[in-house]
């Protein structure tokens, strides 16, 4: 093989190998979070590895660098990963000092409201939900207490309408709410979340099968652009050796016959 040859082929494998590389999307996640991502990207056709994070302290979640954009945005769209939930009971653990009133007080207001927006995040289509929660303290002298109040914020799926949810919602928030009588105190505002044209192809019928799993896709997309080039490079580097190796044997044969 000439020396240009050689060149040329070392030079195109240390580019399939580059472009083979891995780059991480997040850490440091828990595992229900990490599954929740890689998921996500594996229905849409994007490579993805959990491993556990290097300071072993949780998930991470790696893709190849070619796809690191579409991933997340993908990831944006979708509202993940989804914020660690933390229940009534791990809020109000027994630990450190007494808590001052106030504390207590905003402890609870949170509690709640994370509890909240937990369930609410369950309803299909719901990518996101936050819950405000204003409770009046109660007057002690005083007769007429005033009534609590919610505000409810949802961001929900590009394709979803959940406006006509708005009276389950409301009813779910006003049971939760002590001191949360009027239903009409209660205000639902939603919001879509819009995805870019690559993400929204992602989720079009023509790239599932009727079981809903993506179907079969070009070879260069689902091997990757990377292992493509490094074929095509080892194959070339066969080649070349075959030849090398026949022109060996012709002049050997040429050898031994003079």
């Amino acid at each position: 093989m000439s020396a240009s040859l050689r060149v040329l082929c070392i030079v195109s494998f240390a580019f399939a190998l580059g472009a083979c590389g891995r780059t991480m999307l997040y850490a440091n996640l828990d595992e229900q979070q990490a599954n929740q991502v890689q998921g996500a990207l594996l229905a849409a056709g994007i490579d993805a590895d959990k491993r556990p994070a290097d300071n072993k302290k949780g998930w991470s979640v790696e893709v190849g660098k070619h796809d690191f954009p579409l991933a997340m945005q993908l990831l944006e769209a979708r509202g993940l990963p989804s914020a660690p939930f933390e229940s009534m009971g791990m809020v109000f653990k027994k630990e450190g000092f007494v808590s001052s009133p106030l504390e207590e007080r905003a402890r609870y207001l949170y509690a709640i409201a994370q509890e909240l927006e937990h369930t609410l995040e369950q309803i299909d289509g719901v990518v996101k939900a936050r819950v405000h929660i204003a409770l009046p303290e109660p007057d002690p002298v005083g007769d007429k207490q005033t009534s609590a109040s919610a505000s409810v914020v949802i961001i929900q799926d590009a394709g979803s309408e959940l406006a006509d949810r708005e009276t389950d919602i409301k009813a779910i928030v006003t049971d939760a709410v002590e001191g949360l009588e009027n239903v009409n105190k209660v205000t639902v505002k939603f919001f879509a979340r819009s995805e870019s044209d690559a993400v929204h192809a992602l989720a079009q019928p023509s790239t599932a099968t009727p079981q809903g799993r993506l179907g079969p896709v070009p070879v260069a997309a689902a091997v990757g652009v990377p292992a493509v080039v490094g074929g095509i490079v080892l194959a070339l580097w066969a080649w070349f050796g075959a030849r090398r190796r026949t022109g060996l044997v012709a002049r050997d044969s040429e050898t031994r016959r003079g």
